[in-house]
């Protein structure tokens, strides 16, 4: 679950995005979670596309206006239900812009402090107790690879 935060290399960092999305998904449809379902899984999509090199600044755009529309249109969490969308929307962006694997694993770090936050407010203690370990792996991770 903590790989993506602790690997150094940058394909395996997106893969391992992908299965800990699909795991959180699980999680998300246990407390009913529309907005960070379909988030989920459109991440899910932007880092299968981000690892095989073929995210383009169109497709940063098609995945921005998706997670916005398809997020707030079945956003069941009110004002708390932004949390995920807006961490989409960062990790779309930084995906496009981040061309080291140490921007990436930034804004990884950003990325997982915002869901944390999301999951404490949804009562996930399971997922926050992953998102806080995840921070800390990734922290570490940023860390060391700025001794590098």
């Amino acid at each position: 679950m903590f790989a993506s935060g602790w690997t150094k290399d940058r394909d395996r960092t997106f893969l391992y995005q992908i299965l800990e999305n699909l795991v959180l998904c699980a999680a998300n449809v246990c407390f009913r979670s529309w907005a960070g379902i379909s988030t989920l899984l459109l991440s899910s999509a932007r880092n299968w596309l981000v690892m095989k090199d073929r995210y383009t600044k169109r497709l940063m755009y098609v995945f921005i206006v998706l997670v916005i529309a398809i997020g707030l249109m079945i956003n069941n969490r009110g004002p708390v239900g932004i949390l995920p969308i807006a961490a989409t929307v960062q990790l779309s962006v930084c995906n496009q812009y981040a061309k080291t694997l140490i921007q990436h694993k930034l804004s990884l770090f950003i990325n997982t402090a915002v869901w944390l936050v999301y999951d404490l407010c949804i009562l996930d203690i399971s997922s926050t107790v992953s998102q806080t370990i995840m921070c800390i792996l990734t922290a570490v991770t940023i860390v060391r690879l700025k001794k590098e």
